[in-house]
């Protein structure tokens, strides 16, 4: 009979996570340039005549972030120099309203002997993006690292960039790796790394077995030049292009205890994992993992959005102390808190406390 029929399939909505822990950006130095563009799905790129061609390295990492943590945003910028000071990375927040939470670095430029270097280059711009309330956390690879190299890491542990951390990972058999052989340059998989990153919650690690399997399927052959490739990231390797299975266990566990991030295996459990989440610091910092400075970070700017509207309003004085009242003090840190309330319930605190000095002259220096 005769009738209109309707077949019923789910996925076109493209449905957008909620809040704004997920939003990234993603940098690339060394491949054609591209202006800064939020990205809400990896199809975008076409639109913009954008293809694995034109920009192999930009268009790998954006399909890797997406299928990592699809319905995410990315904001994205690419050049072909690099000014040595990374000035892309900050007028990158400055397009996203400071949105950007997480930001990784493609660097196709920078020399291994330079990377103690450019690391603090890199935490003097997160410093000053955090100074102006606009605190993120960033993910940098380099390419020209040699297995030579990577016996003789650097620690990196011994440096002081707390919302910096280095990845060497790379796919050692799929996309990532045809990819490499088309760019002449180990692209890593930063891609993958800050879809991770942005798929956590908050308080949680990018290394969680349970959560972070980073191997999910293959690409399209018209993606790999009608090769086929092994499921991405099933095959660790590093930017080297020594493959994790190359290399003895105490080979891999002397670049862990350096402080590199790199994919690894577990006994036992199919799939590929990060092998921790450190950030370039002390291991006994209080920010030496990723997810304790995102933490901290979401903290600082709830607290900013609900102290802002008080900046320059009055403050009541103790008439016997000339000290700011107890009153004052008792209503900003409520204000203060409720932010950091909503983060307890969500299980990203196990605590805080909110403190405001009472003893300030706040009539002699018009600061609290």
């Amino acid at each position: 009979m005769n009738n209109v029929i309707f077949n019923r399939e789910g996925g076109g909505l493209a449905k957008r996570l909620p809040g704004e822990d997920h939003i990234s950006g993603l940098v690339v130095y060394g491949e054609p340039n591209v202006g800064k563009t939020l990205l809400i799905e990896a199809e975008q790129l076409a639109t913009m005549g954008i293809t694995h061609v034109t920009n192999p390295t930009l268009h790998y990492h954006v399909s890797e972030y997406f299928r990592v943590n699809p319905g995410s945003k990315l904001n994205i910028v690419s050049s072909l120099d690099n000014d040595g000071q990374f000035i892309a990375v900050k007028q990158l927040q400055q397009f996203a309203e400071a949105k950007i939470r997480q930001l990784g670095i493609v660097d196709l430029i920078t020399t291994f002997a330079n990377l103690t270097t450019v690391a603090t280059t890199i935490a003097t711009v997160q410093n000053e993006l955090a100074i102006a309330n606009m605190p993120l956390e960033v993910v940098w690879s380099i390419h020209n690292i040699t297995p030579a190299n990577l016996i003789a890491l650097p620690n990196l542990h011994n440096l002081t960039c707390d919302r910096l951390s280095i990845c060497i990972g790379q796919d050692g058999s799929g996309r990532g790796n045809y990819v490499s052989g088309v760019v002449g340059k180990k692209v890593g998989i930063i891609g993958a790394c800050l879809g991770a990153i942005s798929r956590a919650k908050v308080h949680e690690s990018i290394a969680w077995v349970e959560k972070q399997n980073l191997v999910t399927g293959t690409y399209p052959k018209s993606l790999t030049g009608d090769v086929v490739v092994a499921r991405e990231l099933d095959v660790p390797a590093f930017v080297d292009g020594t493959l994790l299975s190359d290399l003895t266990p105490a080979q891999v566990q002397s670049i862990h205890d350096k402080g590199y991030l790199f994919l690894i295996k577990h006994i036992g459990f199919t799939g590929s994992f990060f092998n921790d989440s450190f950030t370039c610091t002390a291991l006994d910092n209080d920010f030496a993992t990723i997810e304790n400075n995102r933490a901290i970070d979401k903290a600082q700017r709830g607290v900013y959005a609900k102290l802002l509207p008080k900046i320059s309003g009055p403050i009541y004085i103790d008439s016997s102390t000339g000290k700011i009242s107890a009153d004052s003090i008792s209503s900003l840190e409520a204000i203060a808190s409720i932010p950091l309330e909503q983060m307890e319930r969500d299980g990203e605190l196990s605590g805080f406390k909110i403190f405001i000095n009472p003893d300030q002259d706040v009539l002699s220096s018009s600061r609290l």
